[in-house]
């Protein structure tokens, strides 16, 4: 602090031409930072400044404003959201605003996952209900007790109607912000310094889950999102389809499964080798929403041949595509139902086991990516992935492909596809089922 202060005052003292601001301006300083306005004659903005005694250098950084009050109040911010300020000593959650949790969560983390806009909406309305409901927008992070999240749990409800799964999601976005800031890790200062710590001591508990949140607030509890489109709802809704590209996503995400921004990522010439299909790119490190590898149907391969690898496989007017969400939603209207990206994920699992009750429930989990929770996990480091394992997910996928064509007006195969009954028997297709789609192919649809 005494650093500070000289070097504040030896600076002032090399500013001759400024004393109208300086009188103006009181010294302010905190968490060993401090503010100056060290060009008066180029603007006037004021800089946080701090003496690196490793260096014997003051560091400044500017604040974007030439309003005194105002940087005070930007500076005490930058403080509260900078590694390890305090003479070394990590700061607790009573000592960081919960503004500050939530913006270092967004610059960084956030923009990794997949659901970046949902952690937004949720940071905003963590804010709205400090600044509108409580009334205090500096609250520290330890002004979030569990009596708290549940204030901020009723808010929610009674004012925009959130449902228990929607709570849950707002509360565990706030919840990761706050572990985020006790993770020792490398993160970069005010000035740019690499600096190894951690942003805040420790987190408070979060309590509530959606079952306790209908509990508590007399509610009813949310129910999972199933399927509800049958096979004539999907074929409307692919007949309604207008845009190749959207049709192009719909076959890839009806035979991989995967999730919307895997099916977006998809690029054939990487990611498609000898039968098999890795719907996590080589590049790309796993995740919690893990994208597996899976066998190859013979309706995407017919496809993929076709559309070749020159270019993107989801292009619009010359640019690649980053969400279908809206247009989407275009096609499902005409067709009278509710599409999403998401929802040919929802639709082929369900059709595969109504349809296909030969196709067991481990190997569904793990052509969507999912943990199999029978065995242990180590396993999966001594057995080597077998893609014939998966070949009777395949081979339902295409069925339910060929039981969609049935009730299309466009084609859904690019080559022609006959599936041997003895195959279908063994994943639990019925004989009567399997005269009915074999003479359709047959005649030529």
């Amino acid at each position: 602090m005494r650093h500070a202060r000289a070097a504040a005052g030896r600076h002032q003292q090399q500013q001759p031409g400024a004393p109208d601001t300086a009188g103006a301006d009181d010294i302010f300083e905190i968490g060993g930072f401090y503010l100056d306005r060290p060009h008066p004659d180029r603007g006037g903005f004021v800089y946080a400044c701090r003496y690196d005694a490793s260096a014997g250098v003051v560091r400044r950084r500017s604040l974007g404003t030439t309003d005194w009050e105002a940087a005070k109040v930007e500076l005490a911010a930058l403080v509260l959201s900078a590694p390890a300020t305090r003479d070394g000593q990590i700061p607790g959650p009573d000592q960081v605003m919960t503004m500050a949790a939530l913006a270092n969560y967004l610059d960084g983390h956030a923009t990794t996952i997949r659901s970046l806009s949902d952690a937004e909406r949720a940071c905003e309305l963590a804010k709205q209900y400090l600044t509108d409901r409580v009334k205090n927008p500096m609250a520290p992070v330890s002004f979030w007790t569990p009596s708290r999240q549940l204030e901020f749990c009723r808010w929610l409800r009674t004012t925009f109607g959130h449902a228990p799964a929607s709570i849950e999601r707002r509360l565990d976005v706030i919840c990761a912000a706050f572990h985020e800031m006790t993770k020792v890790k490398i993160r970069k200062d005010p000035f740019g310094q690499d600096v190894e710590t951690a942003l805040m001591t420790h987190a408070p508990e979060f309590v509530y889950k959606r079952d306790r949140i209908a509990k508590e607030l007399k509610i009813p509890p949310s129910k999972p999102r199933h399927n509800k489109l049958s096979l004539d709802d999907m074929a409307r809704a692919l007949d309604a389809l207008d845009h190749e590209h959207l049709f192009r996503f719909a076959i890839l995400a009806l035979n991989t499964w995967a999730r919307p921004e895997a099916v977006a990522d998809f690029d054939p010439a990487t990611q498609r080798d000898s039968g098999l299909l890795y719907i996590n790119p080589l590049d790309r490190a796993q995740t919690n929403k893990r994208r597996p590898t899976i066998t190859e149907t013979r309706c995407l391969a017919g496809w993929l041949d076709r559309w070749g690898t020159d270019a993107p496989l989801l292009m619009f007017q010359g640019q690649r595509v980053a969400s279908v969400k809206k247009a989407l939603g275009r096609a499902g209207a005409r067709a009278g139902i509710v599409l999403t990206p998401g929802a040919f994920r929802h639709f082929m699992p369900t059709m595969v086991k109504r349809l296909c009750r030969g196709v067991a429930r481990e190997q569904r989990s793990l052509w969507m990516g999912h943990v199999v929770r029978e065995g242990s996990r180590t396993t999966d480091n001594y057995e080597a992935f077998d893609p014939e394992y998966l070949a009777d997910v395949a081979l339902a996928t295409d069925y339910v492909m060929l039981q969609l064509q049935a009730r299309c007006t466009r084609r859904l195969f690019a080559i022609e596809v006959l599936l041997n009954p003895r195959e279908l028997s063994r994943i639990g297709v019925t004989e009567a089922e399997n005269v009915t789609y074999l003479q359709l192919v047959g005649s030529g649809r």
